[in-house]
């Protein structure tokens, strides 16, 4: 149970499934605050817990491999998220003091605007709230210091605060009184459960083992969330605004802990790099590269829970079922739920033969004293494969979403990112070389070779006519076409091409 940053000494036991998978990666946590929690670690100030060396930069490279554990410091902005959600959110956790504050911005906003009447001016802002709100990336039922924005600007890419009824109920208002904003729990992980900080971790140790991919990455992740600078414009105005008012001093900084994943995990460190700098590379909208983002990242953090999971004698492949509409494949489907039980098993396996190194570590061995191991067992497999399964249907690679028949199939959402992060822009492969590089980098079964290949070694069922896999491929090909990506040269070769424009070498 080797983690990486090595020097982690939790000062209370952590959970099993967080020893195997991460520390931590629950079920709440949405595909969007993935990609919102990874950014917020990744452009805030960070510094070396032991010694308080500070970085700067996305991802510190040391000649240590950054293997100590580290903090960050996001800024909060409560008064800009006060003034984007809180008129629309749950009456639950709007606070008096929150009321008055949220009116006092309002009248702020408006003394400073100049020209137009009163009534115009608070039409203006109604435009500038619902505007900030219509990139609310999750609003269904939460509390306002709940929410959280779409990364359309760093101003937006904000932490987690819990308000605490009974401190914020314990307040008045009065300006100068730094606990109106500060008065928050920025240490909760509700929403926010760490699966952002898993993957900046995974990414931090990637970069430390093959540095030169450090400048490109951080370079187009910044470039991805600064190409609204109207944006950053408006948020400024509201928060710098709101201080103004408060007339209070600039926000102390707080900090994070980042936690620790396995170093399993690493060998996955090169197919994340490379398919990261073909993803970024490829020239498309902002918008359109968040969402892929979002999909693909999750993508990647369940890939590396499987092959942390197996070894020689499990399965970490997945057989895909494509389930193109209009082909019915049902033998590919039967041999691709039959594969997906197995991958599940593999999973509780190593649960259990984890739980057997758990009650050998020292500082473990009370919990087994006052938590049954079928308690241990449980909670475990909640945030590892029934979390698996919830992740894996929101991006589209785990079908049904509810029934029975669980399979690894492609949505067309993730085929885009597949075909970004697997051909360079403007390049393209022959359709039989991107099935063995979706093999290679993600274990998917698609085709007739790979299939004879697991079936070696007796990961999938041992059958003699594999013509269900070759209508699979044909499936995996029309899929393709749909989406754009491929083309028949010939009736032999089928092309697979990345259409996007290179994005601008970088300055």
């Amino acid at each position: 149970m080797n983690m990486y940053p090595s020097d982690y000494k939790p000062s209370k036991p952590i959970p099993l499934q967080s020893l195997l998978f991460g520390h931590r990666i629950q079920g709440s946590q949405t595909k969007y605050e993935y990609l919102i929690e990874f950014l917020q670690v990744a452009i805030s100030p960070k510094e070396v817990k032991y010694n308080g060396k500070k970085y700067d930069c996305m991802f510190p490279v040391d000649e240590e491999g950054c293997n100590n554990r580290m903090q960050y410091s996001p800024k909060s902005r409560i008064g800009l998220k006060r003034f984007a959600f809180f008129p629309k959110s749950k009456l639950d956790g709007k606070a008096e003091v929150d009321k008055k504050a949220y009116e006092e911005c309002l009248r702020a906003l408006e003394n400073k605007m100049s020209g137009g009447n009163e009534t115009k001016k608070k039409n203006m802002l109604v435009v500038v709230q619902n505007l900030l709100n219509g990139f609310s990336a999750f609003n269904q039922g939460r509390s306002w210091f709940d929410q959280s924005m779409l990364p359309v600007c760093p101003e937006v890419i904000l932490p987690e605060g819990m308000g605490i009824k009974w401190r914020r109920q314990g307040l008045d208002f009065q300006t100068c009184n730094v606990d109106i904003d500060s008065k928050f729990d920025f240490h909760k992980y509700t929403y926010m459960c760490r699966g952002g900080e898993v993957y900046y971790l995974h990414l931090l140790n990637a970069i430390n083992e093959y540095p030169k991919y450090q400048k490109l990455i951080e370079y187009r992740l910044n470039e991805m969330i600064t190409r609204f600078p109207q944006f950053s414009s408006l948020c400024n105005f509201v928060q710098d605004t709101w201080d103004e008012y408060m007339s209070v001093p600039s926000e102390e900084p707080f900090h994070k802990d980042l936690g620790v994943i396995p170093t399993s995990f690493a060998c996955r460190n090169k197919y994340t790099l490379i398919e990261l700098d073909n993803f970024l590379n490829s020239k498309c909208h902002p918008f359109e590269k968040m969402e892929m983002m979002a999909n693909g990242l999750i993508l990647q953090i369940l890939r590396m829970m499987y092959v942390a999971a197996s070894d020689e004698k499990c399965s970490n492949c997945w057989l895909i079922d494509v389930n193109c509409e209009g082909i019915d494949n049902q033998e590919a489907k039967k041999a691709a739920v039959s594969a997906f039980k197995h991958n599940e098993e593999t999973i509780s396996n190593y649960l259990y033969r984890g739980l057997e190194k758990y009650r050998y570590i020292e500082k473990y061995r009370y919990l087994f004293k006052k938590t049954p191991e079928h308690k241990i067992i449980k909670d475990a497999a909640d945030d590892s494969y029934r979390l698996f399964r919830k992740l894996g249907k929101s991006i589209g690679i785990i079908i049904p979403n509810t029934g029975t028949g669980m399979r690894f199939s492609l949505s067309e959402e993730i085929i885009k990112f597949l075909v970004l992060s697997i051909i360079p822009p403007k390049h393209m492969d022959t359709l039989d070389k991107f099935i063995e590089s979706l093999y290679q980098h993600f274990g998917m079964v698609i085709g007739v070779s790979q299939y004879k290949r697991e079936m070696n070694r007796g990961v999938v069922n041992i059958v003699s006519d594999l013509s269900f896999m070759e209508e699979n491929e044909r499936a995996f090909a029309q899929k393709l076409k749909e989406c754009g990506f491929l083309r028949d040269l010939s009736d032999a070769i089928s092309i697979v091409e990345n259409p996007y424009e290179r994005e601008e070498e970088l300055v």
